[in-house]
């Protein structure tokens, strides 16, 4: 039972949007529509585990709604997923920074394994230590980031690629083993996502994004500084 648990739909009333609140209640989640308007997101009444953006009634405010829930406190630590027809799957813009995509029409047991996948995920890397390689801290009870002592905002998405740079340092990784291991082999998106998210990762780290080397040809790896490699 999941009444406990709310997920949040941003988009515009109407049929859609007002379906998959009704889908997900059906799924014993709380669905709470956030309308999206000129002057941006409504309040959110409680922080939710999951945000879906509806892309089918946002259109060309899509983009725009993406950046608001990243940076709408109650919203920017959950999940992202983009909800989209299945036309518009493969022009869709990766670098908005969402965790991971639905394409509709989609059946309800489908919409059920998504949601129970994020959740899993999230809690997956929730752990009692502080992971620190050179100048990076991550808290995995917090997800918060810091760098130098400085706190940097990421993505959920951002931060569990970074744990798994830090978890496996020195080691390549090909993109392909990437979307498997941080997106999942249910993800339909292709590996240019991997660039993106690495891309803003060392824009975002400073210092520590220098760690983040490219492998010509094969993928990444994290590279710890000469002194935590000896420890």
């Amino acid at each position: 039972m999941r009444g406990g648990l709310a997920v949040a739909i941003v988009g515009v009333a109407g049929e859609p949007t007002t379906q998959l609140a009704g889908d997900l209640r059906r799924l014993n989640y709380r669905a709470e529509v956030i309308c999206w308007s000129s002057s941006g997101l409504a309040p959110v009444a409680r922080a939710p585990v999951v945000v879906i953006v509806d892309f089918r009634t946002l259109g060309v405010d899509a983009a725009r709604a993406c950046q608001a829930v990243r940076q709408d406190h109650p919203l920017r630590k959950a999940p992202v997923v983009a909800l989209v027809y299945e036309q518009e799957g493969p022009r869709l813009d990766f670098s908005l920074g969402f965790d991971d995509l639905i394409l509709a029409p989609y059946r309800l047991t489908e919409l059920a394994a998504r949601l129970r996948l994020l959740e899993w995920r999230t809690q997956r890397a929730a752990g009692p230590e502080t992971v620190r390689v050179g100048p990076l801290r991550l808290n995995q009870v917090t997800y918060e980031v810091a760098v130098e002592g400085g706190q940097v905002e990421l993505t959920l998405k951002e931060y569990q690629l970074l744990l798994f740079f830090v978890r496996n340092p020195g080691r390549v990784f090909t993109r392909a083993e990437m979307l498997d291991h941080v997106w999942g082999a249910e993800y339909f998106g292709g590996t240019r996502t991997v660039d993106v998210h690495v891309r803003r990762l060392r824009a975002k780290t400073g210092a520590a994004g220098e760690m983040l080397e490219t492998v010509r040809g094969v993928g990444y790896r994290l590279v710890p500084p000469v002194e935590d490699a000896r420890d």
